[in-house]
C-alpha cells in the first residue's frame, strides 16, 4: 500500500484511504482527522443544511470521498443528516464541542489575564466592568503600579457620560438597551443629544475613551470595549495612570493599549455586531 504522504516533498495525498496513517512521522499526524476537520469546518461555514455536491465542491473533493468521511462524522454526532432532504449539517457532538470550548474559554476570564498584563506593562491600575442594569459595574481590578486612590472598588457604578469605562459602553452598545441611564445622565449634566452624539463619535473614531481627570483629578484613563463570539459586549478594559496625557492619542501607552486590544479580539474571535453600532443620526430623528 503507497504511503498517505510524500516523505521527500512532504505533501500530503488527501485522495488516500481514510484509514492510513503516516508511521514514518507520527508529527505529521493522522491524515483522516484532518481531512474530516477539512470538512467539519466546511459545514460550519455553511449556515444552512448543505447537499453533499456543494460540500464536495467547497473542499474540492471527490463526492463519493466526502460521502465516506461524513458516513463516520454521522455515527459519532460531529455531523448530521436529513432524513428527508438528505442534506447534511452539524450535529450534536459539534455542539457540545462547541459550548464546551466556549465555557473553557470564557471572554471576561481572558480579558482578565489581558487587563493584569497592560497593567504591570503600563504601570497602571485598571479594571474589568461589565453592563449592569444601571450602568458599567466594576468586577475586578489590577494595580500594576503605585495604586490609584480612589472611591472606586467592586461592585461600583460608574457613569457613562464622564468615565472612559462608560464611555466605552455607550460607544458600541445598542442605544435602546442604554437610553435609560443617558437620558438619566443628561439630566443632571444638562447635556443635549447632540453631546452625547458627538462624544460617541469621537470615542469611535479613537478606538477607545479618553479621558482626563473627569471622576479623579489629574487621572489620565482609557477603555475599550471586548465582544463576545455572538458580537455582543462581554466587558470594558480600562486602565487609569496619574501621569498627564498619559493615554491620549499620538502616546506610547495609547499605542500599546489599542494594539493589545486588537489582537485580544482577532485571537479570541470576538467581533461588534454591524447592526449594534449606534446611529447618531436616527437616534436624533426618533426622538
Amino acid at each position: 500500500m503507497p504511503p498517505a504522504n510524500d516523505l521527500v516533498t512532504g505533501q500530503v495525498d488527501l485522495d488516500a484511504p481514510p484509514d492510513v496513517v503516516d508511521v514514518a512521522d507520527t508529527r505529521k499526524g493522522i491524515q483522516s482527522v484532518e481531512v474530516s476537520g477539512v470538512i467539519i469546518a466546511a459545514l460550519c461555514d455553511f449556515k444552512f443544511p448543505v447537499p453533499l455536491k456543494d460540500l464536495a465542491a467547497a473542499v474540492d473533493m471527490p463526492p463519493a470521498k466526502v460521502h465516506r468521511y461524513l458516513a463516520s462524522l454521522v455515527r459519532i454526532g460531529l455531523a448530521w443528516q436529513d432524513d428527508q432532504t438528505g442534506l447534511y449539517g452539524l450535529g450534536p457532538m459539534a455542539l457540545r464541542m462547541g459550548v464546551s470550548a466556549i465555557e473553557r474559554n470564557d471572554v471576561v476570564m481572558r480579558a482578565g489575564r489581558l487587563l493584569r498584563n497592560l497593567a504591570i506593562q503600563l504601570r497602571s491600575s485598571g479594571h474589568l466592568a461589565i453592563w449592569g442594569e444601571r450602568g458599567p459595574v466594576l468586577i475586578r481590578t489590577e494595580h500594576g503600579g503605585p495604586p490609584i486612590i480612589s472611591t472606586m472598588g467592586l461592585g461600583t457604578v460608574m457613569p457613562l457620560l464622564r468615565s472612559a469605562t462608560g464611555q466605552a459602553f455607550l460607544s458600541t452598545m445598542p442605544r435602546s438597551a442604554i437610553e435609560h441611564v443617558i437620558h438619566a445622565e443628561q439630566e443632571i449634566l444638562h447635556w443635549d443629544d447632540a453631546t452625547v452624539d458627538r462624544l460617541i463619535a469621537d470615542t469611535s473614531a479613537r478606538g477607545a475613551a479618553v479621558i482626563e481627570g473627569d471622576i479623579v483629578p489629574g487621572l489620565s484613563a482609557i477603555s475599550a470595549p471586548v465582544y463576545n463570539l455572538d458580537g455582543a459586549v462581554a466587558c470594558c478594559v480600562t486602565l487609569m495612570n496619574p501621569k498627564a496625557d498619559y493615554f491620549q492619542p499620538g502616546h506610547p501607552a495609547f499605542d500599546v493599549f489599542i494594539a493589545a486590544i486588537a489582537e485580544f479580539t482577532q485571537s479570541w474571535g470576538g467581533k461588534p455586531r454591524v447592526e449594534d453600532a449606534p446611529d447618531a443620526g436616527n437616534e436624533v430623528k426618533d426622538r
